[in-house]
């Protein structure tokens, strides 16, 4: 089964919602597809909601996409990935993977809510595109 995705190129945000029944390989394979269809998405921050998942990610999965990130030349400009869990281990999961990607940085936060408006501040933050 695959994860509910909601995209905003706007605010270069994507959403990612997983329940249940969808397994690693499944997120994985949807976050691929998603930046090899637009590259300009690998920059995008990401809110991974894994609250309801099985949560069987390996680091191969991570390897894998920090593969398919970089090859759509991930690491323009800086982005996040804010990974919604009660796991109070996951933020040493997320540290891991800042050392895979290119100027990508790894947060937990407890809500989408929360990754919102963390990710919402940064952007009242960003120099405005000329």
């Amino acid at each position: 089964m695959k994860p509910r995705v909601e995209i905003d190129d706007a605010r270069r945000r994507i959403t990612v919602t997983a329940d249940i029944n969808v397994m690693s390989r499944d997120m994985t394979g949807t976050l691929i597809a998603l930046v090899r269809e637009e590259p300009r998405r690998a920059d995008h921050d990401f809110i991974i909601d894994v609250r309801e998942s099985y949560g069987d990610g390996s680091h191969d999965d991570v390897v894998l996409l920090a593969e398919a990130f970089r090859a759509a030349g991930a690491g323009r400009q800086a982005s996040h990935t804010c990974f919604i869990t009660p796991d109070p281990g996951f933020v040493h999961w997320v540290r891991t993977m800042d050392f895979c990607f290119d100027n990508r940085t790894h947060l937990v936060f407890d809500s989408p809510e929360a990754a919102d408006a963390f990710l919402d501040q940064k952007l009242k933050r960003e120099p405005a595109a000329a």
